[in-house]
């Protein structure tokens, strides 16, 4: 039914169908639903006791804008909504705002209102709004007076904020015996009004002159100068006062009269000197090789062209150099008086380069070889020294070879090695020999039984026979894409909020938690969510990192262990195994035990070596279903056709020779039926 503000006052007009009205010979059915619709309204208006939309009174609400604080209705209600009462007005884009009706006129057809505002004003683009009249309860309409000068001076209307303040505002006022805080009060008024005002004591004001006498000044600054009996200035600071400031005039005298009095002195080497800064020069002079010079207020001072420096070039002349403290380096042929060296009848060029090598004792002219001593490595000897060069001609050429750092005959420690066809057995410690080579005991076990404890075997192929070992990687893709049981100790109802659901003390399905628990989750609102789950102590559960991708759910049988609804019962996610987490909705299917129902008929069909169950809606409603079996070849079964059509057909249940029991029982013609309850 409609508001209670939208009802007409005329009883004749309220005749809308029922629920929303009582209609001229509405039938008895519909009485009680426009009875309750308007208990409801009645209440409904019960509950807001604060405002009320009265409109017009007779249906119409809505108010038509006039101004930014004005509205206009085409009724006279300036009894309802007159001067003075609380309203709340509510536009589309004025929102909603608060004030007080400051005058209610009606000129027909229309009352106009113009309101005061607490804030804000009335949309230009609301060109109809709401206006709702405060409740005498909530929002009594005293009238109030709004007069600056309080001139009406009523003894039973109440003044308006405004009036007060101005009038306290206006006019002089005396205080007796009342007490003013000053920390939550502002005095104001010139330091002659207040000098005037008061009777014991005058301000000293921040401007103009005024005598302090008896005061103490804390920490003062003083911007301007000082002038008084407290001011001295003397240039000589003869009067050496203990309480008079001194000016800037005689401080700068007397600083320069000291300045000017001293003497500089200056110690060097040969002798000092003192300057009389009053009324002497300085005179810097250089010495051998030091040149000065001035420019404005620096003197510089540097060597000359006949001092040596770390950089640049420059001429030695009758200098001698120590070659026991100093190197030289970098000194061409040319630089030198003489340009080679002669080492016993071999002549060098300094700087010169010999590739056979720079000194070979074949240049030399007039070497005696007998001479030849000291000692020659290995690097220095050719591979053409001869044997016959040694005293021993026993050694060979091939021996002479391999001679560094032999510590005995090489013969004999040869013939004590091990040749490439030797055997580690033949070396008299095994275990050293093999333990210098890394084998450790695989070395010695025999070749159907080795045994690695503490390592592992790598570089395995792929198997070929059907006894060769297998690596990991051939294993990992045979078992790719099989898929395990994996028990769930609950599954899911219902949506579960994986932020807090799956904490410790949680129930799933009449199930308890305990942290570590395998969860499946398959009823989630969003499915990409679905999967398993372990529960936690608290927070936001996360996936088994077991089933944590597609590939590794997909296909993958769940086992649920307990629960009110899932115990026992098999789901299989059927989501295909390329999809990706978090993208790809994940769905399980219940497999087993099956749904519930039963079967009412069945119609099976026979062709070649199969039977097949066809026919419209071959699976009905409840029931028993009955299969004919005496449609059943007896091809059907194996390769023994011994059993006859009849026979197969009377099977079930028998516990001897068919055909015996047939023969030994009276009557023909009965057919016996299987049932099978699904």
């Amino acid at each position: 039914m409609s508001k209670v503000n939208t009802w007409s006052t005329t009883a004749a007009s309220n005749n809308s169908a029922s629920p929303n009205g009582w209609p001229e010979g509405m039938p008895p059915s519909g009485v009680n639903n426009s009875a309750r619709e308007m208990m409801a309204q009645v209440r409904n208006v019960w509950n807001d006791k604060e405002w009320f939309l009265l409109g017009d009174g007779d249906g119409t609400t809505t108010f038509t804008r006039a101004s930014g604080t004005s509205v206009t209705i085409a009724s006279d209600i300036t009894s309802s909504y007159h001067q003075y009462r609380r309203v709340k007005i509510i536009g589309s884009n004025t929102g909603t705002i608060y004030g007080k009706i400051a005058t209610s006129a009606y000129s027909a057809p229309n009352t106009t209102l113009t309101f005061t505002l607490d804030s804000g004003s009335l949309h230009s683009s609301d060109s109809t709004v709401d206006v709702y009249v405060g409740s005498p309860y909530a929002n009594p309409s005293v009238s109030v007076i709004d007069e600056d000068a309080m001139g009406t001076n009523s003894a039973t209307l109440p003044p308006s904020q405004q009036s007060v303040k101005a009038y306290s505002d206006s006019g002089t006022q005396t205080l007796t015996n009342k007490s003013v805080a000053l920390g939550s009060n502002t005095v104001t008024g010139t330091t002659a009004q207040f000098n005037t005002a008061l009777t014991d004591n005058d301000f000293a004001t921040l401007a103009g002159s005024e005598t302090l006498t008896n005061k103490t000044l804390t920490s003062p600054v003083l911007n301007t100068g000082v002038s008084g009996t407290a001011f001295q200035d003397d240039d000589n600071f003869s009067s050496a006062s203990a309480s008079k400031v001194a000016s800037s005039e005689s401080i700068k005298a007397y600083v320069d009269s000291q300045v000017t009095a001293q003497d500089l002195d200056i110690t060097t080497d040969s002798g000092n000197i003192d300057i009389d800064l009053d009324s002497e020069s300085l005179t810097l002079t250089g010495g051998t090789g030091i040149d000065t010079s001035a420019t404005g207020t620096t003197v510089t001072h540097a060597i000359d062209s006949t001092v040596v420096t770390k950089t640049g070039t420059q001429t030695l002349t009758n200098k001698t150099i120590d070659a026991s403290n100093n190197t030289l380096s970098n000194i061409g042929n040319s630089a030198l008086s003489n340009s080679s060296v002669n080492f016993g009848g071999v002549s060098v060029s300094l700087g010169a380069s010999d590739t056979t090598p720079a000194f070979d004792l074949s240049d030399a002219t007039s070497y005696p070889t007998s001479s030849l001593t000291g000692t020659i490595s290995n690097a220095q000897v050719a591979s053409g020294v001869d044997a016959a060069k040694i005293a021993d001609g026993s050694v060979s050429n091939t021996e002479f070879q391999y001679i560094n750092s032999l510590s005995s005959n090489a013969q004999t420690q040869l013939t004590g090695k091990l040749t490439a066809s030797n055997n580690l057995s033949d070396v008299a410690a095994a275990s050293t020999a093999r333990t210098n080579l890394g084998l450790g005991t695989i070395a010695t076990q025999a070749s159907n039984n080795v045994a690695v404890t503490g390592g592992s075997i790598t570089g395995i192929a792929n198997p070929s026979n059907n006894l060769d070992v297998s690596n990991k990687q051939y294993v990992d893709n045979a078992i790719a894409g099989l898929r395990n049981r994996t028990v769930a100790e609950c599954a899911s109802t219902a949506n579960v909020n994986i932020s807090n659901g799956l904490e410790a003390g949680d129930s799933i399905d009449g199930v308890t938690l305990v942290a570590g628990d395998r969860v499946l989750l398959k009823d989630q609102s969003t499915a990409t969510e679905n999967g398993l789950y372990l529960a936690v102590s608290s927070g936001a559960a996360s996936r088994d990192p077991e089933h944590d991708t597609i590939s590794e759910l997909s296909g993958g049988m769940i086992v649920v262990n307990q629960g009110s609804t899932n115990n026992d019962k098999i789901f299989l996610c059927t989501t295909d195994s390329s999809g990706s987490i978090g993208s790809t909705n994940i769905v399980y299917t219940q497999v087993t035990p099956s749904n519930t129902g039963t079967v009412t008929s069945v119609t099976v069909g026979q062709s070649g070596s199969e039977f097949t169950i066809g026919g419209t809606n071959p699976i009905t409603s409840s029931g028993t279903v009955t299969i004919d079996v005496n449609r059943i070849a007896a091809t059907k079964i194996g390769a023994d056709t011994s059993v006859s059509n009849t026979e197969f057909g009377y099977l079930a249940n028998v516990s001897s020779d068919i055909q015996t029991q047939i023969d030994n029982k009276a009557g023909a013609g009965f057919a016996v039926a299987m049932a099978i309850a699904l």
